[in-house]
């Protein structure tokens, strides 16, 4: 597939907000998640990538949404009982088969080159084969799927999610920055329905975790460009007031 291919073609399904699960979170995003959607989440380590992620797959859940969780982060078990701790508890759902965590390990970076032009080619094949079974992947994280596959793999593999995209689904993406070569960062940002990025920012002598909303389609209302946020393991993601980050 050749560069400057990706063709932005409507849904010609009705859309939808989905809830994070988290009241403030969803008024500062203008409502939810607007669905269907492709949405990439970018930011280094500890920004809070795989908790945005799972923040919004723990909305999915109380909505009733069905769910896989594909993770390179994390194993099933330990996933659970993480996201039971910070109180984005969907155990029942996982139980009941609405939530399917599938775990991929990158276990060497022989093995990794070997089957990565494979991986997502196989990986593509099964979001396709199996669409009527999910509302929503998150696949967490992208960059370290991507990372050795060649660029033209990369690119079809992007180009099989929009067209899934479009046929109502939630596709979320989290990628590490300064991985995946520039040219493939700016044809994901390029092909992204939302993207959102996360970092870190200093307010008053603070540490405080800032999520960037550099564009999210469909948003149902005024959303919000910057959100200070901190974790709360009685809550998930606690939105700080900007006013109140910077004193």
């Amino acid at each position: 597939m050749e560069m400057g291919k990706f063709e932005e073609e409507e849904s010609s399904l009705e859309g939808y907000l989905l809830s994070t699960g988290n009241e403030e979170l969803d008024m500062r995003l203008g409502g939810g998640i607007p669905v269907p959607n492709l949405l990439t989440i970018e930011g280094d380590h500890g920004t809070g990538k795989s908790l945005l992620a799972q923040q919004i797959t723990y909305g999915a859940a109380k909505s009733g949404k069905r769910v896989v969780y594909i993770t390179t982060e994390t194993g099933i078990k330990e996933m659970v009982i993480q996201t039971k701790k910070l109180s984005l508890d969907f155990t029942d759902e996982f139980l009941k088969g609405q939530i399917m965590i599938l775990p991929i390990h990158m276990e060497g970076v022989r093995w990794a080159k070997r089957v990565a032009k494979e991986l997502l080619h196989v990986l593509g094949n099964y979001m396709a084969y199996t669409k009527e079974s999910y509302d929503m992947i998150v696949i967490d994280s992208f960059s370290v799927l991507a990372v050795y596959a060649d660029t033209s793999v990369v690119l079809d593999f992007l180009t099989r999610a929009r067209t899934i995209v479009r046929e109502g689904k939630l596709i979320i993406l989290t990628i590490h920055p300064n991985i995946l070569p520039n040219e493939i960062m700016i044809r994901i940002r390029a092909i992204s329905d939302s993207y959102i990025k996360l970092d870190f920012a200093t307010f008053g002598g603070k540490l405080i975790k800032v999520m960037k909303v550099i564009k999210l389609k469909g948003a149902g209302g005024l959303v919000d460009s910057t959100i200070a946020f901190d974790v709360d393991p009685a809550f998930g993601i606690k939105v700080v007031p900007l006013a109140l980050a910077r004193a």
